[in-house]
């Protein structure tokens, strides 16, 4: 995994590096990301998930086998740790799991939260999610 922070303002005095860094690791899962994105009607492109993470909206994790992009969703009682995207093999995704966790009580969250396909219910059920609400979407 790449550092934990994945923040664009990094640790080491280089931000011009840690840029680049930033977007070798995320050009890296570009297709995967766009596929997402095309899965559910392309709310954003590439460049809008890049420059969120840039404004530190978002944060991007890089593990073997998957990345994960996630947001805090704040409200009026507690916030969330939001799973804004997560690309790669389920098994690397949970995996993962834990240091996500783990950021998500650092940053005083009550829960972790994902939205997605409808596999991801059936296939999380078993880990300690459960299944709280679905979006259905029709066009106008």
């Amino acid at each position: 995994m790449n550092d934990m922070s994945n923040s664009p303002t990094g640790g080491n005095n280089n931000l011009a590096g840690d840029v680049i860094a930033l977007m070798n690791d995320l050009l890296g899962w570009q297709e995967h990301i766009e596929s997402a994105m095309r899965r559910i009607g392309n709310p954003y492109t590439f460049n809008d998930v890049v420059a969120s993470i840039l404004r530190q909206q978002r944060q991007f994790y890089e593990f073997d086998g998957c990345c994960i992009i996630m947001e805090v969703q704040q409200y009026p009682q507690y916030k969330t740790y939001h799973c804004f995207l997560a690309c790669g093999s389920t098994t690397a995704i949970l995996r993962a799991e834990p240091q996500i966790m783990a950021v998500a009580k650092e940053l005083g969250c009550k829960g972790m939260t994902i939205s997605g396909r409808v596999g991801w219910p059936r296939r999380l059920k078993n880990t300690g999610w459960k299944h709280i609400m679905s979006t259905l979407y029709k066009e106008v």
